[in-house]
C-alpha cells in the first residue's frame, strides 16, 4: 500500500461512551474539512467502533449515514428487571444503604459489615467476579447483531482482520504498526488487554483476528451486552475468559499512542463533557445508574492524561444507553463533537502551524517507510522489533492492575455519598 501523508497528520485517541459516540462523526467532519489524516488510532468502546471505521477509510459523511441507518430497535429494553437480575440486586443494595444512612449508629454498623471487604486482594477479585456472575444471568443484547453489522461495514472497505490494518506508523508502543488498536477487559484475570496485541496470550494470531470481533469485545458494556468468551487450552485443560468493555477500567486509552514524540501530534476526544444527566427510577434508569457507577470508579482518572490537546465533548443531554435517539438528539451530538473539534484544532494550529504539513512532505511506500520512520522517531530497529511495550507502558498497565484492587471500596463509598 502507498502512503501519501503530505497533508496534516495526527494521532487520535477516542474515549468510550456508548451511543454518545455519534458525536465523533462531528469530530471527523471537522478534521476532513481542515485536511487532517490520522496515523495511529486508539479507542475503547464507542471510540473503538468509530475509530475502526476511520481506520478502514470511511468518510465523515459515510459514517453519518451508517450511524443513522443502524437499527437500534433490535435492542429490546422491555422487562429489564426480569431479564437483568443485576438491576434487582442493585436496587436492593440502594435500599439497604438508605436504611443504614438514616443515623450515625447505622452508618457504623454498615462500616463494620463491610470492614472485612477493605482488603485490596478481595476488592480485585470480588468486583469482576460479581460482574461475571450477574452478567451471565441476564443481559439485553448478545452482541451478534452489532458484530455482524460492523463486520459487513468494514468488509465494504476491504477490511476483515487486523492484518488488513497494518499501515499505521510503527513505534515503541505499536511495533506492528496497526492503524487502530483498542482495549477491553479480561474479567477473569482482572486486566486491561490490548487488541489485537494481547491476543497472543490466548493462543490467537493478532493478524488473523477479525476487527469486528475486537470491536464487540471493547463495546461489551456490563449487563447490556453478553461478554465475549475466549478459550485457552493448556495441557488438555480448557479455560474460558470473559472479555468485557475496556471502559470498565480505562475510559481513555491514551497510553496506546506514543506521546513522547513531537510529531505527529496527538489529539484526544472524550464524551464526558457537560453536566451529568439525572437518573430516574425506571428499570432502564436503574440499569444506566448501575453501569454508570461501575464506570465512574474508573482507575484511568487517577492517572494523568498526558495528551495536551484533549477535548471533552458535551454529551450531557443524553445517556450512553439512550439507543432510541430522536433526530434532535442525534444532531445535538454531532454538533457538540464538531464544536469541540474546532476548539482543539484551533489550539493545535496556533502552536504547530505549518510544521504539521512540513514533517510529512513526501510520498513514500512500504519499502522505504521503515527508513523514514526510524529517522523520524529515532528508534533503534532492534528495540522496535524485539520490545512489545516500553517501560512506561508496562508501568501504566501495572498501575491499572494494582488500582483495580480498590474499586470495591470506591463502589461502596459511591453509594454512601450518592444516597446520603
Amino acid at each position: 500500500m502507498s502512503y501519501q501523508l503530505g497533508n496534516k497528520i495526527l494521532n487520535l485517541v477516542l474515549g468510550g461512551g456508548g451511543i454518545k459516540g455519534l458525536a465523533y462523526v462531528g469530530v471527523f467532519e471537522e478534521a476532513e474539512k481542515r485536511g487532517y489524516e490520522f496515523a495511529n488510532i486508539a479507542g475503547v468502546s464507542a471510540g473503538a467502533l468509530a475509530g475502526s471505521y476511520i481506520a478502514a477509510g470511511y468518510t465523515a459523511q459515510e459514517l453519518l449515514d451508517i450511524m443513522y441507518k443502524f437499527d437500534f430497535s433490535e435492542i429490546d429494553v422491555s422487562n429489564l428487571s426480569r431479564r437483568t437480575p443485576a438491576i434487582r440486586k442493585y436496587n436492593e443494595i440502594k435500599e439497604i444503604i438508605r436504611y443504614y444512612k438514616r443515623n450515625v449508629m447505622n452508618q457504623l454498623l454498615l462500616y463494620r459489615e463491610y470492614q472485612k471487604e477493605i482488603n485490596l486482594d478481595l476488592y480485585r477479585a470480588n468486583l469482576l467476579k460479581t460482574i461475571i456472575t450477574y452478567y451471565k444471568n441476564g443481559y439485553l443484547f448478545d452482541g451478534d447483531y452489532l458484530e455482524e453489522w460492523v463486520y459487513n461495514m468494514l468488509l465494504r472497505k476491504g477490511i476483515r482482520t487486523f492484518g488488513d490494518l497494518k499501515y499505521g506508523i510503527p513505534d515503541s508502543v505499536n511495533p506492528n504498526g496497526y492503524k487502530i488498536r483498542m482495549t477491553a477487559v479480561d474479567a477473569n484475570r482482572g486486566k486491561v488487554i490490548i487488541l489485537p496485541d494481547d491476543l497472543v496470550f490466548y493462543g490467537i494470531n493478532p493478524d488473523t483476528f477479525e476487527v469486528a470481533k475486537a470491536v464487540r469485545m471493547s463495546t461489551s458494556i456490563p449487563f447490556v451486552f453478553k461478554p465475549v468468551e475466549l478459550k485457552k487450552t493448556v495441557n488438555n485443560k480448557t479455560k474460558v475468559y470473559n472479555i468485557i468493555d475496556g471502559g470498565v477500567l480505562d475510559k481513555t486509552p491514551y497510553w496506546l499512542i506514543d506521546t513522547s514524540v513531537t510529531y505527529p501530534p496527538t489529539v484526544c476526544f472524550t464524551l464526558d463533557g457537560g453536566e451529568k444527566k439525572s437518573i430516574l427510577n425506571s428499570s432502564l434508569d436503574l440499569l444506566k445508574d448501575l453501569v454508570t457507577s461501575i464506570y465512574n470508579v474508573n482507575v484511568s482518572e487517577k492517572m494523568q492524561n498526558n495528551v495536551a490537546y484533549t477535548g471533552k465533548i458535551d454529551t450531557s443531554k443524553v445517556s450512553f444507553l439512550d439507543f432510541n435517539l430522536n433526530e434532535e438528539e442525534k444532531t445535538y451530538l454531532y454538533n457538540s463533537g464538531k464544536k469541540t473539534a474546532i476548539e482543539i484544532f484551533d489550539s493545535l494550529e496556533a502552536v504547530y502551524g505549518s510544521k504539521i504539513t512540513d514533517i510529512f512532505n513526501k510520498i513514500y511506500n512500504e519499502k522505504d517507510f521503515k527508513t523514514i520512520k526510524q529517522g523520524f522517531y529515532d528508534i533503534p530497529p532492534t528495540f522496535e522489533q524485539n520490545t512489545k511495550f516500553n517501560f512506561k507502558q508496562k508501568q501504566k498497565i501495572n498501575f491499572y492492575n494494582k488500582q483495580l484492587a480498590s474499586i470495591l471500596v470506591l463502589f461502596i463509598l459511591l453509594y454512601l455519598n450518592k444516597y446520603i
